[in-house]
This record gives structure tokens, C-alpha cells and sequence, in this order.
């Protein structure tokens, strides 16, 4: 296995992991999102430090800024999402948080006015319209979806920073610096509201320690080595996996049952996020094309047996 493969096949695991973790947060409702998001980044970007030590001392000021400041959006970030995921269904907070994808070529045009295809606003029609399809019940809109969609813009806006950010240091002392500055911030808003505390009893602890080592330290140094050598492209397609993760997840372990039309909305998301990835029509006419050119291979090979 060659090191692209090696690494493209690790990021599953990652979305994976996180599919994972929509439903290990969902569980821990007895703790206020701000002590969550305090314990799961000083614990993980704890964790990463003493590989990171060397490549922090050496880099500047400007490093720093532009490091924090992609924190600050990532925190804002994780705040709506872990405060949203005890509101909502742990496959609901997956199917939203990946319109990340979607939002980001919006946000690109606003801030420097990069061009966004028209297969890409198609997409970002498809997915928005599978939300409403996802989070239909009766017509309520739940507060828990708002607050996950308005994580996913702010994910979308860190994917922005840190795409027109300029770090010169290596990349893992970046996602240091990025995880301490959530972990501070989300550490003095919990004190700040009173609400910082340590884990009641033996089984949260285990879920909070496996979170910070798994779904934060060991995701974000896997995400920061795979972006070296595969490319952007290939990355956010793999991310979304995702979704689909934590909606499997939330079938199994937290008893999420979805109606049909809450799973045509899922999938239209999916479809949506595949769609913006693509640059032209042209390459959805190739996809397409792959997809279907494929079952009369199958049956000469089955016909040759």
C-alpha cells in the first residue's frame, strides 16, 4: 500500500471516528457544552505538545496570529456544534455539520470573490434542500439543527482561514496551536458561567478521555498529514463519509430511527456535498458515466465465469 493509499484509507477512519463522536457527546448531556469542549481540547492538544515542542519554539508572531485566529473560528465552531448535538439526533448533527462542504466555495466568493460554479450552487440547493427534508417534523425546525447548521458555517469558515491563512511552521505545530486556543477559550467560558466541573463517574471520564485522544489529538494530526499527499479534492470527498458515519452510528447506538422522508433528506444532503465538490458539468457527466458503465462490466465478468 503506497503512502497516498495508506493515508487516504486512515482519513476514513477519522470521518469515522467522528461519525463516533456525534453519538459519545449526544450521551454526555449531564455536562455543559463549554466544560466539554474545555476538557476534550486541553486534553488533546496536552496530548500533541511534546511532538510539537521543537516546531512551536522556532516559529514567529505572525505564526501565532494567524494559529489563534483560526482557533477562535474553530471554537465558535465546536461551541454551536456540542451545544446543538444535546438538542438534536446524533444523525441529524452528522447530515448537517458536513454542509461544511457546501458552505465553503460560498464563503470563498464572499470574502475573495472566487468564482462558484453553477454546479456547485446546484449543490448547495440539493443539500440545503435535503435539510429541510432531514429536520422535518410536522413544521417545527428544531433549535438543535439551527445551532449544528451554524457550527457547519463556522467550519466551513475555519476551512477558509486556514486556506488563506499563511503558516509558515510545520503543520502539527498549527493544529497545537488551533486545538490550545479552543480548549482556553471554551475553558473560560465554562468558568465564566459557572459551569466547569470534572466528569461525575468512571464511565464519562473514559468517553471524555477517548473523545480528546481520538476524535481531536489523533484526527487532527492524521487530517494535517493526509492534506501533504492527497489532494484537496480527493480529501473533502473522503470527508464525506462522515454523515453517513454518524447517521450509522446514531442507528445503532443511540436508537435514531429517521422516517423516509428524513432519509431522502440525509441522502440529498450527501448528493448535495458530492455535487459541490465537483469544478464542472463535465465532471459530474464523467461520474455518472463511471457509475453506470459499470454494471455491464459486471455481467461480462460473470458471464466469462
Amino acid at each position: 500500500m503506497n503512502r497516498s493509499k495508506f493515508w487516504a484509507f486512515a482519513l476514513v477512519l477519522v470521518t469515522a471516528i467522528w461519525g463516533w463522536s456525534f453519538v459519545a457527546k449526544h450521551n454526555l448531556q449531564g455536562m455543559a457544552a463549554s466544560c466539554l469542549n474545555s476538557w476534550l481540547f486541553l486534553l488533546g492538544g496536552a496530548s500533541l505538545l511534546p511532538f510539537a515542542l521543537n516546531s512551536l519554539l522556532r516559529i514567529g508572531r505572525k505564526d501565532w496570529s494567524v494559529g489563534v485566529a483560526a482557533g477562535v473560528v474553530l471554537f465558535v465552531a465546536f461551541a454551536f456544534q456540542t451545544t446543538g448535538i444535546q438538542l438534536t439526533s446524533p444523525s441529524n448533527a452528522g447530515f448537517i455539520t458536513g454542509l461544511a462542504v457546501v458552505f465553503t466555495p460560498l464563503i470563498l466568493y464572499f470574502v475573495s470573490g472566487e468564482k462558484t460554479s453553477s454546479i456547485q450552487l446546484t449543490g448547495a440547493v440539493i443539500a440545503l434542500a435535503g435539510l429541510g427534508l432531514l429536520s422535518a417534523r410536522g413544521f417545527e425546525f428544531h433549535v438543535g439543527d439551527l445551532l449544528i447548521l451554524l457550527c457547519a458555517v463556522f467550519f466551513a469558515a475555519h476551512i477558509v482561514v486556514l486556506a488563506k491563512g499563511r503558516f509558515s511552521g510545520s503543520p502539527l505545530a498549527f493544529a497545537v496551536i488551533q486545538v490550545f486556543t479552543v480548549g482556553v477559550l471554551s475553558l473560560a467560558w465554562s468558568l465564566g458561567a459557572g459551569e466547569f466541573s470534572v466528569p461525575a463517574d468512571v464511565e464519562s471520564q473514559m468517553v471524555v478521555v477517548l473523545l480528546a485522544l481520538l476524535s481531536t489529538a489523533l484526527a487532527y494530526v492524521v487530517q494535517t498529514k493526509a492534506q501533504t499527499v492527497i489532494p484537496a479534492q480527493k480529501v473533502a470527498l473522503i470527508l464525506l463519509a462522515e454523515p453517513v458515519f454518524g447517521g450509522v452510528f446514531g442507528y445503532f447506538l443511540a436508537g435514531d430511527r429517521l422516517t423516509s422522508v428524513n432519509l431522502l433528506g440525509g441522502a440529498l444532503i450527501v448528493f448535495g456535498m458530492l455535487i459541490s465538490e465537483l469544478r464542472s458539468a463535465n465532471q459530474l457527466k464523467s461520474l455518472i458515466f463511471r457509475v453506470i458503465s459499470r454494471k455491464p462490466h459486471v455481467k461480462n465478468e460473470q458471464n466469462a465465469s
